[in-house]
């Protein structure tokens, strides 16, 4: 790495160092997104609803699993372990498919009480239920809305606003046979209603944002709060995790470096330099390429030489015999004769495996013997065994 390198990866570090550090000092926008769980703090959360629930109710249990699952494991639990519950659901809107909706009504019937709070209603359990909404206004707004309780007694006097985006959702249909109008907005359209569904009650709000961390801290509007779940009784809350966020993911550092703009530059600045390193590190360095020849061959050669050593020397004698010791180390292994001998047991053995005649085996095999047995060949007679050999292993 030469000077100029040197300083243009320390120019690149001080870059990223100072940029981490202005976008750690600069203050976080707050986050007006509406996500309704008990883990966010962020305004439109419900982290501190969820944690003021234990002074209205006995206990509150977190259900992440999906409606179908929760309301499926809830019905085919034993009577003695089915306490009646309130099912509290908060979010922009409230869809589920028929078999949960079915599941959720024959829970309410059985003695369960059930509130949601959501802009919109739809799918089997609006369907069911008869239930549509509208808004008096679309898109950002910093309009007040004004809700207040209604009916003889009233559950809490006065007038309660509503401000920053409030949208002013209402109820424009319902089945007002068994429906009871609890509050209204400041139209006198309907916002939370209460109706009868077997042994239990179904609470139903058009005003979910009412339910979230800012609107608990701004003026009155707790009261609204505790009104509207006074409703229900002093049973446990199963609040519905899962229609807010899904299923849980995974916590991983990366996620937490990408979730946060600091980190998130720092990160990608990194990953520009290690690629800018790579790539001026990548040049080609020219150099000399050496010719590398081949690897000799030693054992082709020193079967050569000893090749052209007999053949002068004219010992075919000798090579018959090594040939035929070659020869029984190979019908050994491969037939798994255990020893090689010129007897009945061997010529048997041997007739089996190749499928000639017993007697025909024995005569070829009594040639190697008399060859081995023998004190000199000619050439020809070398060839011969050669052949031979040959052809035995082509039947083994």
């Amino acid at each position: 790495m030469n000077r100029t390198e040197k300083r243009l990866l320390i120019g690149l570090a001080g870059l990223i160092i100072a940029l981490a550090v202005f976008e750690a000092s600069i203050p976080r926008p707050v986050d007006w997104s509406p996500s309704f769980s008990r883990h966010h703090t962020r305004p439109y959360g419900a982290k501190l609803v969820y944690e003021r629930l234990t002074d209205l109710f006995p206990a509150v249990v977190p259900v992440t699993d999906p409606p179908y699952l929760a309301t499926r494991q809830r019905l085919h639990a034993g009577e003695a372990d089915r306490h009646p519950v309130n099912h509290l659901y908060i979010n922009n809107g409230f869809q589920v498919e028929r078999g949960p909706a079915e599941n959720l009504l024959a829970l309410v019937e059985a003695g369960d009480h059930l509130l949601i709070a959501a802009e919109w209603f739809a799918g089997a359990f609006a369907d069911t239920l008869h239930l549509d909404t509208d808004r008096l206004r679309w898109g950002w707004t910093e309009d007040t809305t004004e809700i207040r309780f209604v009916g003889e007694p009233r559950i809490a006097p006065g007038v309660f606003r509503f401000s920053r985006g409030f949208p002013g959702a209402h109820f424009t249909r319902y089945d007002s046979s068994r429906t009871r109008v609890l509050a209204v907005d400041g139209a006198s359209n309907p916002v939370l209603l209460e109706m009868a569904h077997g042994a239990g009650r179904i609470v139903l709000c058009s005003a979910p944002l009412a339910f979230t961390n800012h609107n608990l801290l701004k003026d009155r509007n707790a009261t609204f709060l505790a009104g509207a779940l006074s409703v229900l009784p002093e049973y446990p809350v199963h609040w519905d995790e899962h229609l807010k966020v899904g299923r849980m993911e995974a916590s991983t550092p990366l996620r937490y470096i990408l979730s946060q703009p600091a980190l998130r530059w720092a990160w990608y600045l990194a990953l520009a330099l290690i690629a800018l390193y790579m790539v001026l590190h990548a040049r080609r360095r020219q150099r000399a390429i050496p010719v590398v020849k081949p690897p000799r061959n030693a054992s082709r050669e020193l079967l050569g030489n000893i090749g052209r050593l007999y053949w002068h020397q004219a010992d075919h004698q000798d090579m018959a015999r090594r040939m035929i010791l070659h020869f029984k180390e190979e019908v050994k292994l491969r037939t798994h004769l255990r020893t090689f001998a010129y007897d009945q047991a061997t010529f048997h053995h041997l007739a089996a495996k190749t499928g000639l005649p017993e007697g025909e085996v024995e005569q070829r095999l009594r040639m190697l013997e008399g060859i081995e047995a023998g004190n000199r060949i000619n050439e020809e007679q070398l060839l011969r065994l050669s052949n031979e050999l040959h052809d035995l292993r082509q039947q083994l």
